[in-house]
């Protein structure tokens, strides 16, 4: 009965000493029995290396355990019945029946128990008490101590919970942490343990309940020896601080010491292993020196330094600019290690963060070919089959939702069809919103826009088929009187039903054929956990009974505990794993990649129920817990120690200068330590945005060389870079396998757009002779040719979604505003004079009447939606009520509302011919048609409502952007001279009204008519008005200065153009004019088959913007003949310069030619021409005030003249106008 450790540092040979010790002991002393104590992970591992270092190659009186493996080897030996161990899956499930039972009597946790990840926590909390000898008694007494009501309640709840998790399992089940407990009660009975000697070795600690366990085996066998990793020239039995190096070994020893006074056990003299050079770095004179000084840098107190005139090739650092980039570059080096003589298995990849670092490994080591092993556990909550089931829970728990049920049906596992099939399935019901099992179980029989060509019938299979499928699963979970036991078997019978076991032995089967042998075997797992899981489901919580919720809580907390995890496929593999938990033993080359600050040492995010600060209330009162966050940031120094220390030639420490993204990452604090230690800088260093191509080791290396090499040439290489990716390129030319890809990179280098139409033909038989369509139609192909062809000529549509978007929202208020104005014809009222009550009733019945029957119901779908009829109300009202106004304030009568316009009413705005045998038919609709007559004019005024941002632009009306308005003012006018042929016919303006309810910036006091006039402004109409007086007074008689009507200022009875948006009657007709020659350049253009992919560009603004095929039409202007087709910046009177036909400049004026004498009588100066100054700028008036977009207060124009001002327009009468394309 004695107690002895075995210390010294990592890679001095502990383990070893300890292995032949064992062997030999085992050898002399046949009759005694020895016990290998190491973690559960070490076991097979251990009991190899034993084997290999036995004479006889074979052991018969030794033992390789883990703490459990001897708990269940006493309980065999002395034949103790066991309970059923609940694994975490199944305290999961028990905790979260448990938790919804006990909700009413919870105090802080109650509102915790629906939140993600709160049963983990509280299952990992539950073992950390079991491990530690916490009960429910001893909470109670802290709660009782504890000074903060927060941490009062906690305890409370805890207690509460572990109370009735004990009462559920008790005389039922037992967990993995009170085995040990009762190992604890049995050690003492087991008759082999006097004749047993104890060997531990891998632990850097021990739990309370573990340390009970070696007191007992101190106590009573033969011996106990344990290994230390710890500096054999510090003081081993003084703990020190917590943030020493070796504290973690150095209260180990203390503990165990400790327990051996108390059992009354002999501490024999200790092995100390110092040898000079560590038995493992014998040939590696700079991993000793690293080995010596990581973590403490005795170099710096007395010891020596690394020769400053020489590097250390044994370690070294490598920046690469991302995680890829680190990969890629180990991916290097383990190939030119291979080369060297080294095999995959004397190599191993580590990291911090191996979740987001093992993707990229297995993607390139797959590319790259390199065997390798991931060391890690993985969820199967992606498995196709758990998705299956719990989407399927939800579906009938949510009365088949689209989400859900096609989150069922893409797994591949319900239908038997393709995925084409299922994808126009998808469309079908996105597009009409079907959703609930009444509307699964009937036929279909609507279409919607886009989806006439959908074979109704074949939909209608896929439909019964699905119904089918979920139809028995639906029946047995929707019973009132469920029970977990009744579900499980639902949930089964459902998985035997679709015949999910073969379905997904085959995609195993599959995948082993294409070698993805760690894919392969989830597969060929997954299906058998699963009904193990529900199973034990039903065996925990069969009578108890429970909402479907319930159910499908408890079985996610269960599929959220199962891993599944990989058998190494081959020896000969490169081992990647964790920082902590992998075990590596006879490496030769480690690479320790992600060596960036928060991952190595990793930073401990404390996620667990109770905070650090609590954790210290419990150290206080003397209670041990799992270490904190801080003390594990201090303990992962420790591991960061022995991981490094265990190559015996070369490691290598890589980390990334920015995450995938581009964000800026900073190196771990071990870069600065190496530093340190190695003045003379590692070899390695880079940021790898070297030019040029290495020499590659793989066939796949070799062809991203050749395609980075391609990718990042600008002719500025040097002569031997140039020919090596020469070289390259003729090697992968030279391979029958790689031929067609290097000539697919070599023409992708070389490719330029270049525009090509379809031709004439090919417009034709898409087009027709006839080209017919809106307006917009036209603007979308100035703004895209593309993107026309697209849209109009391929008909290529987005999917159609069961939503209200903005669109919808844009024809509801058309909608509702055209039921008001219909509702006051009908009832012979005037909006004028209409009273406010009047007004919301009337605003109250449209909008109602509106949305009724929208979308198929969709305004009712949603509390979403619903707040958007209230807004839709709202807004409504404010429009009606801004219009009533503006109404009020002109002599305009609405006489029309969504009047429709087409080439049928043979309008020669609607129908140009483009050729002898070809035509544009345009058709149109205004949203509202305002005249006012008097004995020889119709003045013509045309309103758009819009409720995006809109507004009126020449520069886009120039450019084919903005033809709209002209279009149907030119159509308007048109219908109008033929009603009445004996008076003239003016257009007055032609407006975009937007439908808004502004908000007000509200100074320090405010009356209500302020507010109201504030509104008023904001809720002008834009556009373009007739310069003339008369008319504009006919618009708004009682404008003073600034129009809150219409875009119009007077200073002294005259228009304020640089504040204005005006034009003189004669260019509203060269206006006419223009904008139908737009319209027949631009359907020429179609029908000659022109689609050149040049977008244009305005401003900021570009024909991309909002665009639907930004996936389909490849514009990228990195690739040589991709470009915006630039609109150039041009005043506005420079754009009437190009609009005005040259003949008619001089004359360019307010009244036709023969009217002049009579306008040169009322208003001489008014004929001075463009240049001409008015009478107002001979006195020298100017306007002092800038206008809105003006460049300085000379631009804008004072007291001019009707006449003149249709002739002299500044920048800011319409805004900034961009011009030509370039």
């Amino acid at each position: 009965m004695s107690l002895q450790f075995i210390a010294g540092s990592s890679g001095s040979g502990k383990t070893r000493y300890l292995y032949e010790e064992i062997i030999r002991e085992s050898m002399n002393h046949p009759e005694n029995w020895y016990l290998v104590l190491v973690p559960e992970q070490y076991t097979m591992q251990t009991q190899k290396e034993l084997i290999r270092l036995h004479p006889r190659r074979g052991l018969t009186n030794v033992d390789v355990l883990s703490f459990n493996r001897l708990a269940y080897r006493v309980f065999e030996d002395l034949a103790v019945e066991t309970l059923t161990v609940l694994d975490d899956m199944g305290k999961s499930m028990v905790l979260r029946k448990v938790a919804a039972d006990k909700k009413r009597e919870l105090h802080y946790y109650q509102r915790h128990l629906s939140q993600m990840g709160f049963v983990s926590q509280l299952k990992s909390l539950l073992s950390e008490l079991y491990q530690y000898g916490v009960t429910p008694q001893r909470l109670e007494e802290l709660k009782e101590q504890a000074a903060k009501p927060v941490l009062r309640e906690k305890l409370e709840d805890v207690s509460l919970m572990v109370k009735s998790f004990q009462e559920y399992i008790e005389n039922k089940f037992t967990t993995a942490e009170q085995v040990l407990d009762l190992c604890c009660e049995q050690l003492p009975k087991w008759e082999r343990l006097p004749k047993s000697e104890v060997y531990l070795d891998g632990y850097t600690g021990f739990t309370p309940i573990q340390y009970g366990i070696l007191e007992i085996c101190m106590k009573l066998c033969r011996r106990v020896r344990v290994t230390v990793t710890a500096d054999p020239e510090e003081n081993l039995y003084r703990e020190g601080e917590k943030s020493d190096l070796f504290y973690m070994s150095r209260h180990m020893v203390c503990r165990l010491i400790d327990g051996a006074a108390r059992a009354g056990v002999f501490h024999e003299r200790d092995v100390i292993l110092n040898p000079k050079v560590p038995w493992r770095f014998h040939e590696s004179p700079g991993l000793a020196y690293l080995e010596q000084n990581l973590g403490r840098f005795k170099a710096g107190k007395g010891g020596n330094f690394w020769p400053k005139d020489r590097g250390c090739e044994e370690v070294k650092v490598f920046c690469g600019r991302n995680p890829a980039k680190e990969v890629a570059f180990v991916c290097r080096q383990i190939e030119k290690n291979v080369r060297k003589g080294l095999r995959y298995r004397d190599m191993a990849v580590v990291t911090g963060d191996l979740p987001s670092y093992g993707r990229e490994v297995e993607k390139q080591f797959g590319e790259m070919g390199i065997p390798y092993f991931l060391d890690d556990k993985k969820s199967i909550l992606a498995n196709p089959l758990v998705e299956l089931i719990r989407a399927a829970l939800e579906t009938v728990r949510l009365d088949f939702p689209y989400e859900s049920l096609f989150c069922c049906l893409k797994t591949g596992l319900v239908l038997e069809g393709s995925r084409k099939e299922l994808d126009r399935m998808e469309n079908y019901v996105k597009a009409l919103g079907i959703r609930g099992f009444k509307r699964w179980s009937l036929g279909w029989e609507r279409t919607y826009r886009g989806g006439e060509s959908l074979n109704l019938e074949a939909l209608n299979q896929m439909r019964q088929e699905t119904a089918e499928a979920f139809g028995e699963l639906r029946q047995s979970l929707k019973e009132k009187e469920g029970t977990g036991g009744s579900m499980a078997d639902a949930v089964l019978a459902f998985m035997e039903k679709l015949s999910l076991e073969e379905k997904l032995n085959s995609r195993a089967d599959k995948m082993m054929e294409e070698g993805l042998s760690q894919w392969a075997k989830e597969y060929s797992q997954v299906y058998g956990l699963t009904v193990e899981l529900l199973v034990r489901l039903k065996g925990l919580l069969g009578d108890e009974p429970m909402s479907l919720r319930e159910f499908s809580q408890i079985l996610d907390a269960g599929f959220g505990e199962i891993q599944v995890g990989a058998i190494p496929a081959t020896v000969d593999r490169v081992v990647v794993g964790d920082m902590t938990r992998t075990r590596l033993d006879q490496i030769k080359v480690l690479y320790l990649i992600g060596a960036n600050e928060g991952v190595i040492p990793k930073r401990k995010e404390n996620k667990g129920l109770l905070t650090d600060e609590e954790r210290e209330f419990f150290a206080s009162r003397q209670v041990e817990l799992a270490p904190s966050a801080k003390e594990s940031g201090l303990m992962q120094r420790f591991y960061l120690y022995l991981m490094m220390t265990k190559p015996s030639r070369q490691l290598v420490v890589t980390y990334a200068a920015c995450t995938g993204s581009g964000k800026e990452l900073r190196p771990s604090s071990l870069i600065r330590e190496l530093s340190e230690l190695f003045p003379q800088g590692t070899a390695g260093e880079g940021t790898g945005k070297e030019k040029g191509i290495s020499v590659p080791y793989s066939w796949q290396e070799a062809v991203d060389s050749l395609a980075k090499g391609l990718r990042e040439w600008d002719g500025d290489w040097e002569e031997d870079q140039a020919k090596r990716l020469l070289e390259l390129f003729s090697c992968l030319y030279g391979q029958p396998s790689f031929k067609e890809l290097a000539v697919n990179l070599s023409q992708a280098f070389s490719y330029a757009y270049q525009e090509r139409g379809i031709g004439r033909a090919a417009a034709r038989a898409l087009y027709g002779q006839v080209l017919e369509g809106s307006v917009t139609r036209l603007e979308l192909y100035a703004a895209c040719a593309y993107s026309h062809f697209l849209r109009y000529g391929l008909e290529l549509m987005e999917r159609q979604e069961y939503e209200l978007g903005a669109v919808d929202m844009g024809n509801l208020f058309h909608q509702s505003l055209d039921f008001c104005f219909e509702a006051l014809g009908q009832q012979g009222l005037d909006l004028a004079v209409l009273s406010e009550e009047e007004r919301k009733t009337l605003v109250k019945d449209s909008v109602e009447k509106a949305a009724k029957d929208y979308g198929n119901t969709i305004l009712q779908s949603s509390s979403r939606n619903a707040y958007l009829v209230r807004r839709l109300f709202r807004i409504t009202d404010r429009t009606m009520w801004a219009l009533g106004e503006q109404l009020k304030k002109g002599q305009f009568k609405p006489v029309g509302f969504e009047v429709s316009f087409s080439a049928a009413d043979n309008l020669d705005a609607m129908k140009i011919a483009l050729s002898q045998d070809e035509a544009l038919h345009l058709k149109g609709r205004i949203d509202r048609l305002d005249l006012c007559e008097d004995e020889t004019h119709v003045y013509v005024k045309i309103i758009d409502y819009k409720s995006g941002s809109t507004s009126f632009d020449l520069a886009a009306l120039y450019y084919g952007l903005q033809l709209q308005l002209v279009v149907y003012m030119d159509a308007a006018l048109e219908l109008e001279e033929r009603r009445h042929p004996d008076k003239k016919v003016v257009p007055a303006g032609l407006f975009y009204y937007r439908i808004q309810d502004p908000m007000v910036e509200k100074k320090e006091v405010m009356t209500p008519e302020e507010i109201e006039a504030q509104i008023k402004k904001q809720l002008k109409m834009d556009g373009l008005v007739n310069s003339d007086l008369e008319v504009v007074e006919k618009l708004d008689r009682q404008i003073e200065g600034e129009s809150d009507v219409i875009p119009v200022v007077l200073k002294s009875g005259m228009i304020q153009e640089a504040r204005s948006s005006v034009a003189s009657g004669k260019r509203f007709g060269y206006l006419r004019e223009y904008v139908r020659s737009k319209c027949r350049t631009a359907g020429q253009e179609i029908l000659k088959g022109k689609i050149s992919l040049r977008p244009m560009k305005q401003g900021t603004r570009t024909g991309c913007d909002y665009c639907p095929y930004h996936a389909v039409c490849g514009f990228d202007r990195k690739t040589a003949g991709f470009g915006y087709r630039k609109l150039k910046a041009l005043k506005p009177e420079e754009i009437w310069q190009e609009i005005i036909p040259k003949e008619e400049e001089a004359g360019d004026g307010d009244e036709e030619p023969e009217n002049r004498e009579e306008g040169r009588d009322k208003e001489p100066e008014a004929w001075e021409g463009v240049n001409g100054k008015s009478a107002g700028e001979e006195a020298g008036g100017k306007s002092v005030r800038k206008g809105a977009n003006d460049k300085s207060a000379e631009e804008g124009a004072n007291g001019k003249s009707a006449k003149e001002r249709a002739n002299s327009k500044s920048a800011g009468e319409y805004g900034k106008g961009d011009g030509k394309w370039q």
